[in-house]
């Protein structure tokens, strides 16, 4: 279960942009793989992956143009 993205930019023009995912408990992996192919189809790649009180963090990078 996705309990919240967020974003945000290190405030520079054409600076990169990030979002942050987090998931509740272990990752469903097919959900999991579709969202990173669609994130990249978009210009995102995965920065980040943590785990922290068995919630999955996953921050994703775009590089706005």
């Amino acid at each position: 279960m996705v309990l919240g993205i967020g974003g945000f930019t290190d405030g520079k023009a054409g600076g990169p942009f990030y979002e942050i995912e987090v998931n509740e408990g272990s990752v469903n992996m097919r959900h999991f793989t579709k969202i990173a192919n669609q994130r990249a189809a978009n210009g995102y790649r995965m920065a980040h992956v943590y785990s922290q009180d068995r919630n999955t963090i996953v921050v994703w990078e775009r590089i706005r143009i």
